[in-house]
This record gives structure tokens, sequence and C-alpha cells, in this order.
């Protein structure tokens, strides 16, 4: 079944490119946002 090797995809996905996506928005929205400190 050609579904066999999603495993191989989404382990990639959800490990490394899902947290890198997640620390970049918060880390633009925090740059962003420090602005407003001072």
């Amino acid at each position: 079944m050609a579904a066999s090797f999603l495993p191989s995809i989404f382990v990639p996905i959800i490990g490394w490119v899902f947290p890198a996506v997640t620390m970049a928005f918060l880390f633009i929205y925090i740059e962003r946002d420090d602005s407003a400190e001072g």
C-alpha cells in the first residue's frame, strides 16, 4: 500500500517543521511586540 510511507513523511513534519514554524512565529511576534515596550 502506498500509505505505508506516510509516517516517514509526517514524523519529520510534526517533529521539525511544526516546532520550527511555531518558534519562528513566536519570535516574529515577540520582536514586533518588543517595540511597544519602549
